[in-house]
């Protein structure tokens, strides 16, 4: 067994409590591994996680070259049985190893774990051990990982909201392994980016309606860029819970019109490409918010683009693939083209 993989089990068969830490006495031994400190820094970065999506942002486990024989052997002797049943079986011996590791580190204090409801999986945070060894390991100041109270006090419609931005992520971070030619290039995340404009608005009164200038402030879920050859595309996502009115996101959108308008295309930006993803539960919200935004302006069509997270969830792969839709007409786009 690898270095990574190696944990101490006193007593593997006890059933630990779910919600509520284990006492000191009956906490099974445990050794916390680089893989298990990567965990920690992916549950960081994101906030809120799944086991599931944690899996898919860490690197592959590196075998030495008598496990690769091993693994070439195994492979070898299983060619008869069918590819999907043995990619199944595969898949969940490796949800199980996760699992696993996730318990142990939230009895023993580096992760925190929330239930949501009955019929989805558990979310995870960070805990201020877990904390400490991002201090400790990678560096970063110890006030900017705190995340114990706030997590604490984050209610279900954040976890949510957090989750379906990590839910994107994932899928661009899998869908980029096999696209050497596209980079990653940053992840921001929420309140990472900052930016005030102003602009002006027309707004209703009694009289009728008037024009006001507003002061609004770009602030994404999320912000991320994407870099083919020399070209850059920022990304800046709204993960939509269907919680907020029609008024308020077109009032969100129209401030990144604003700003697009006042930097992005008069060039007084380092973003030299920029366009605002909607992410939604459901198509038919989908269509809503784009007729909304429709009444932005005509100069908008390709800035703002749409999606069902339905399209990508448990296929990640389908995110670069022409699912994607903006207020130009109907047709489904690539979310990163080359022209």
């Amino acid at each position: 067994m690898p270095p990574d993989t190696v944990f101490l089990d006193s007593n593997p068969t006890k059933h630990l409590p779910r919600f509520c830490r284990a006492p000191l006495e009956e906490r099974p031994a445990f050794r916390l591994t680089d893989r298990d400190r990567e965990s920690l820094k992916v549950i960081y970065d994101n906030r809120w996680i799944t086991a599931e999506l944690l899996q898919d942002f860490l690197s592959p486990v590196l075998l030495t070259q008598r496990q690769q024989e091993a693994l070439a052997k195994l492979i070898a002797a299983r060619k008869a049985i069918a590819a999907g049943p043995q990619s199944s079986v595969r898949a969940q011996r490796t949800k199980r190893q996760m699992w696993r590791r996730l318990e142990f580190m939230y009895h023993h204090g580096y992760v925190q774990r929330k239930k949501l409801s009955d019929n989805e999986p558990i979310a995870y945070a960070l805990g201020n051990k877990g904390a400490d060894e991002l201090v400790l390991y990678y560096g970063i100041d110890r006030q900017q990982i705190d995340w114990t109270a706030k997590n604490q006090k984050c209610g279900e419609h954040y976890i949510r909201h957090a989750l379906m931005v990590t839910g994107l992520r994932r899928a661009v971070v899998v869908t980029l392994r096999d696209r050497p030619d596209v980079t990653l290039k940053l992840w921001e995340p929420d309140g990472a980016f900052q930016a005030k404009v102003h602009y002006e608005d027309t707004v209703r009164t009694r009289d009728g309606t008037r024009t006001q200038l507003v002061e609004g402030t770009v602030q994404p879920d999320s912000l991320f860029l994407l870099i083919y050859r020399t070209k850059g595309i920022h990304y800046f996502p709204e993960a939509d819970l269907s919680t907020i009115s029609n008024d308020i996101y077109l009032s969100k959108i129209k401030v990144y019109y604003a700003f697009w308008a006042r930097y992005v295309r008069e060039g007084g930006s380092p973003i030299k490409q920029m366009r605002v993803l909607t992410i939604t539960r459901s198509e038919e919200r989908k269509q809503n918010l784009r007729k909304v935004a429709d009444q932005v302006s005509s100069q908008a069509k390709n800035l703002f683009w749409f999606i069902c997270e339905k399209e990508y969830l448990g296929n990640p792969q389908r995110v670069f693939e022409p699912v994607w839709q903006t207020l130009e007409d109907d047709t489904l786009k690539s979310l990163y083209d080359h022209g």
